[in-house]
């Protein structure tokens, strides 16, 4: 085998990733696109001692799996890969990963792993969506989203099958503004240009509407005017805001913001309860799943009356709430490293007339520590610990001053199968069992997967 070889190959599964995994020559390939099942041609582009990397060339024989997606984008977009797989198949395969790994990384023989919860909308599920500038090639900028595998190239778009019809239609007049104004598009690669993304969230539950340009500066031709067209589509649009971002970092985050129309803040409600949400925080992007999530996460924490609870990684207090209307005369304690969530969560605890709440700033780790230390006040001993870390999961010792504190139940909502995996095996080291799992579909079409899992103490 070597690089270009063509090579025919039998797509055997999908990995985590979402790439998909067939074999050759002794060797695992990992393609960029396939369904298991296809027969397919794949050049390969990079080979390893154990493994090598293919380009999809053609589906000589497609899998039985295998649908008619409705997204024209589906062959180039960087996101939802698999809407060529049958839903079923979809969630079987989803199913099946977590289970396995938490078998092969976590350790755990027997994993107990309930049937998934699938995602109520299939598709027009997401509450927000950020799409990218582009300087294009001559004809004004480009707004879409990135290409597959690429952080410098972007197609413009004709639809997506994701966010609201309201989304899209921001999209397509921005789009056309941008291309009469002749908008300098930044550039990842040179680091110039003045608009990099355009942030919108359209909230189901509520009707709400924020729309975001971000750029690098206000030296925007014609962007007030913009603002008035954009905030005119729909009575829904309640914010309309320009967020600064001078740094290199081509995110969609804003280091000021600006309000162009209407207000900063928009409101959600998840279950009985409203979230103030602003242009950086956090929230779900599948609102009616997340309720099913939220719902799954205060069952398994199966909270009595008057208990404590410790819910690391709060952000906007969402789950601390959620539980503090659970606990009737308990307290309930949030901790969350970035200040303006911390904020937002005592503002939305105000806003839904909740006691026996409070917010702690500041990093899970150090926070622990330093409770643990007695040099910071209000520590606690909460009968149960909730956390929803990131993508990278828990730092270990996270999980070692988890386990001192010796609640009698941890709920750990996971967006990550593998690094749930490995911090299990971690708890389990220190006296904590892995006692239930339940899969939900945040986000289908993607390989992406959320876990709420119980972990029960046994010392």
């Amino acid at each position: 085998m070597k690089v270009n070889d063509l090579l025919s190959l039998t797509v055997t599964d999908v990995a985590l990733g979402g790439k998909a995994l067939a074999r050759s020559e002794g060797r695992v390939v990992f393609i960029d696109r396939g369904l298991p099942g296809d027969e397919v041609e794949a050049r390969v582009t990079r080979i390893r001692r154990n493994f090598a990397e293919a380009g999809l060339g053609a589906v000589v024989r497609g899998s039985p799996a295998r649908v008619e997606p409705p997204c024209p984008h589906v062959a180039i977009c960087g996101g939802c890969r698999f809407q060529d797989l049958a839903y079923d198949a979809q969630l079987e395969l989803k199913q099946r990963q977590v289970a396995e790994t938490l078998a092969h990384l976590g350790g755990v023989a027997a994993p107990p792993v309930r049937t998934i919860t699938p995602s109520p909308d299939r598709f027009h599920y997401r509450n927000k969506m950020e799409f990218s500038f582009h300087p294009g090639a001559g004809d004004g900028p480009v707004l879409g989203l990135h290409a597959r595998n690429a952080f410098d190239r972007v197609f413009a778009l004709e639809t997506c099958f994701l966010p609201s019809e309201l989304t899209i239609e921001i999209v397509r007049r921005t789009a056309q503004v941008a291309r009469a104004r002749r908008w300098s598009a930044y550039d990842p690669r040179r680091h110039d240009g003045i608009v990099r993304h355009l942030a919108v969230r359209h909230l189901p539950t509520t009707g709400a509407c924020a729309v975001h340009l971000v750029a690098s500066s206000d030296a925007i031709p014609g962007l007030d005017a913009w603002a008035e067209e954009i905030a005119s589509l729909s009575g829904d649009i309640q914010a309309v805001t320009l967020l600064l971002n001078r740094s290199r970092a081509n995110i969609a985050f804003g280091e000021e913001e600006r309000v162009l129309r209407g207000g900063r803040v928009i409101v959600e409600r998840l279950l009985g309860l409203e979230f103030e949400v602003t242009a950086n925080a956090f929230l779900q992007t599948n609102s009616r799943q997340a309720e099913a999530l939220y719902a799954a996460a205060l069952e398994a924490a199966e909270i009595a009356a008057g208990e404590t609870v410790l819910d690391l990684y709060c952000g906007t207090g969402t789950l601390t709430l959620l539980f503090a209307r659970a606990a009737r005369g308990g307290e309930v304690v949030g901790v969350e490293s970035v200040d303006d969530a911390i904020e937002r969560a005592r503002r939305n605890a105000e806003r839904n007339g909740i006691a026996g709440v409070r917010f702690v700033a500041g990093e899970a780790r150090r926070v622990l520590r330093e409770w643990a230390r007695g040099e910071r006040p209000g520590a606690v001993r909460p009968a149960v610990v909730v956390v929803d870390p990131p993508r990278a999961g828990l730092h270990p010792r996270v999980v070692a001053r988890v386990a001192e504190l010796a609640p009698r139940r941890v709920v750990y909502v996971s967006c990550n199968p593998a690094t749930l995996a490995r911090d299990a095996k971690d708890f389990a080291a220190l006296g904590y069992a892995l006692d239930d799992v339940r899969p939900f579909d945040m986000f289908p079409h993607t390989p992406h997967i959320e876990c709420v899992a119980r972990l029960e103490r046994r010392l």
